[in-house]
């Protein structure tokens, strides 16, 4: 088993497609079949399902697939370790550094980023713009260097705190009559929330779950500018983090405390706890560091 092979079996099964591989690896199809099935045979196993009992593979993996291709990119992964230990050691400060980006606080780290493209101009930056909850996901598989996550993390990471915000009520300024608003007084509102991967959600459905009711969920989205557009049409109320509340004009909307319970939106940049970093993440967590304080969890 090398590590051609390997690589060759996980961009297949990332890009679903022969013809594809074929192209990304700059290889002939016939020659992708090759490679899979000469590592099926040394392997003793089959990796990818047979359809309907033919001979016509498709690019869905066999359960024993589906754990070589965990190990691979894991070995993968500590391969791309160990060279970019011997680019250090080499001085060469380059490579690519592989972010997770929530479409919820990306833009928190704007200065970060022009600040480390600014002292490493040769490492390329290579973001994945989803929820928490894919982010954290491709984080476990070894797709992703370091990402975005809401706070509690799971055990298994490390994390640096980026952000602290409590979640306000947003709603047309002329429907504002109170101060501070319960959450258990919202039952009977549309309320409008964010895409499915949004770790958030789930926060704002168990609060309002231990209030004693479900919210009536109208709309989904991961656009805050877009959530604001249809809380101005009467669509329904958000929940929105006070920084971007923030952020909408003041004359149309109002942003009002929520109180019994507060629910506050804290973002982290996090990475995995067990695995050693490669200098292209030592360098990024410097800079969030000293960006963001030194608040590691």
């Amino acid at each position: 088993m090398d590590f051609k092979s390997l690589y060759c079996f996980a961009e297949l099964i990332r890009l679903q497609s022969f013809s594809a591989t074929a192209s990304a690896l700059n290889l002939t199809q016939p020659t992708v079949s090759k490679i899979i099935q000469a590592l099926e045979e040394e392997l003793g196993v089959p990796l990818l399902c047979k359809e309907n009992g033919r001979k016509k593979r498709q690019v869905q993996p066999t359960a024993i697939g589906e754990e070589v291709y965990r190990h691979a990119l894991n070995l993968l992964h500590e391969r791309d370790l160990l060279l970019a230990r011997i680019d250090d050691y080499r001085h060469v400060k380059s490579g690519t550094l592989r972010l997770g980006l929530a479409l919820f606080g990306s833009d928190l780290l704007s200065h970060a980023l022009f600040d480390f493209h600014q002292k490493w101009p040769d490492i390329e930056l290579s973001f994945l713009e989803q929820g928490s909850l894919a982010i954290e996901q491709s984080l476990r598989n070894n797709e992703l260097d370091a990402g975005q996550l809401l706070a509690p993390v799971h055990e298994d990471f490390d994390s640096i705190t980026l952000c602290d915000y409590p979640l306000v009520v947003l709603m047309p300024k002329n429907r504002a009559k109170h101060d501070a608003l319960k959450l258990k007084s919202l039952q009977y509102e549309p309320f409008i929330l964010f895409g499915a991967g949004f770790s958030l959600n789930e926060t704002i459905q168990t609060a309002c779950r231990n209030q004693g009711f479900t919210p009536n969920v109208v709309c989904r989205t991961g656009q805050w500018n877009l959530v604001a557009d249809m809380v101005a049409h009467n669509m329904g109320i958000a929940l929105l983090p006070e920084y971007y509340a923030r952020k909408i004009n003041p004359d149309v909307f109002a942003a009002i405390p929520l109180v019994e319970p507060e629910i506050r939106w804290q973002l982290t940049m996090a990475w995995k706890k067990h695995q050693r970093p490669t200098p292209a993440l030592r360098a990024w967590l410097n800079v969030v560091r000293e960006a963001f304080g030194r608040r590691n969890k």
